[in-house]
């Protein structure tokens, strides 16, 4: 074989490979900074809020299911009953606060933490807030 050949059959080898991670990534992880919908039970206690009718909006960081936002396009908007992860150019994540059996505390010195639920449909999030959150989140009864 010739180098040219050799060539286009590593080129096209490479693109067959880009092909099916491309399809399986979407079947894998839902999609990229995507996660799945809430039961229909929950979603129907979501109340769409304006902004300023949150009691805590945090920023810093997150992942979510493998997009990592921080920054101005990242916020966490927190009430008593609900909570709205907002990352620029993906889809709200909606969470409301019967759905959630816990936060888990993680990362060095527990500044970070996920939102453990029934259904594991959360896992795949991770917030970074800024400063003392934990608190904040207490008191809105976020434990």
């Amino acid at each position: 074989m010739r180098d040219e050949e050799i060539g286009l059959l590593v080129f096209l080898g490479l693109g067959v490979i880009m092909m099916i991670i491309r399809f399986r990534w979407r079947e894998k992880f839902e999609g990229f900074g995507r996660v799945p919908p809430p039961d229909p039970a929950y979603a129907s206690q979501f109340a769409v809020l304006r902004d300023e009718d949150y009691d805590l909006v945090l920023r810093g960081a997150a992942t979510v299911n493998h997009l990592k936002a921080s920054g101005p396009v990242f916020r966490l908007l927190v009430s008593r009953g609900q909570a709205e992860l907002r990352v620029s150019g993906a889809e709200p994540v909606r969470i409301v606060r019967a759905e959630v059996t816990g936060l888990e505390w993680v990362g060095p010195f527990g500044r970070g933490f996920r939102f453990h639920t029934a259904s594991g449909r959360l896992d795949k999030v991770t917030v970074w807030p800024q400063g003392t959150a934990g608190e904040q989140l207490a008191e809105l009864g976020w434990r």
